[in-house]
């Protein structure tokens, strides 16, 4: 009798595994694949879904920050259509930070009393708020509390999903306190910036939210065979991982994307001039 097919398994080894959800890390993820090697991202959404305290994954915001460039280039490397939305003359802000104390959107939102109270960032010493980092304490001590409540506290809910006491400026902002220090007051920082690189005040809106930007850069993962979920993350071996778990890789895109592709870089290269080590490779199947 001629001999039975043995079923072929699924294979649980793997040259690397990444930790993470979103954007930033499933483009890190097939960074590795295209190369060659084998790789599974493994979502820590997934990690915690039999967790009683795990939440519902939310939906992704609509636009980016488009400072840099680079979410507009992930849309132009995955084939993403998208539109540039630019604040008004006069109006530029960063994270809901007026450049501009006394704009008609600032008088709007604050009445002039609470604007001629943001306008008071211009007169006040830096040495007021020393080294301060955290978005929230940094906006109070320049600008007031109804400012961060006004005019901050809703675009980084929309922008970056979460409340500005939980944002670092340095994460979000980088290069805004240094402008900050030059030229005396916050929002002369968010002008030098603006002026610099007018990307900094900017949104990309792709067609069909942040969503669609997910949505290729999962189809890209598949393409190049990267392992999403298939397989339960304790069963799986790998000879690295790369842990993108934390949730500035999502908040901050503009951020979190370059960050994760360059610590998917430096592995990467660190593991493929490895002499002792010989990359599985992208395979799916083993007898």
């Amino acid at each position: 009798m001629p001999k039975k097919d043995t079923p072929r398994r699924v294979s649980n080894r793997f040259d690397v595994v990444v930790r993470g959800e979103g954007i930033a890390a499933t483009l890190a993820a097939t960074d590795f694949a295209r190369v060659g090697l084998r790789t599974a991202l493994v979502s820590s959404a997934e990690e915690r879904a039999d967790e009683s305290t795990s939440e519902p994954r939310k939906e992704l915001r609509d636009a980016a920050s488009s400072w840099g460039g680079v979410v507009a280039g992930v849309c132009d490397e995955l084939g993403v259509t998208y539109r540039e939305q630019w604040p008004a003359p006069g109006e530029a802000t960063i994270f809901g930070i007026p450049g501009s104390p006394l704009s008609p959107h600032t008088r709007a939102a604050m009445g002039s009393a609470g604007a001629a109270r943001v306008y008071l960032d211009r007169l006040k010493p830096l040495l007021a708020i020393g080294e301060e980092h955290n978005l929230a304490q940094l906006v109070r001590a320049r600008m007031g509390r109804s400012a961060l409540d006004v005019l901050v506290r809703p675009v980084t809910r929309r922008e970056l999903d979460c409340e500005p006491e939980d944002v670092d400026i340095r994460d979000v902002a980088p290069g805004l306190l240094q402008a900050m220090s030059r030229v005396g007051s916050l929002s002369l920082g968010v002008l030098e910036l603006a002026s610099a690189d007018p990307s900094t005040v900017g949104l990309i809106v792709p067609d069909g939210g942040l969503v669609a930007i997910q949505h290729a850069a999962e189809r890209e993962a598949d393409f190049f065979a990267v392992n999403r979920g298939s397989l339960p993350s304790a069963s799986m071996e790998a000879r690295v991982e790369l842990d993108l778990s934390d949730q500035l890789f999502n908040r901050a895109l503009h951020v979190g994307i370059p960050r994760a592709r360059e610590r998917a870089r430096e592995l990467r290269r660190e593991l493929l001039r490895d002499p002792d080590y010989s990359p599985i490779g992208p395979v799916d199947l083993e007898d």
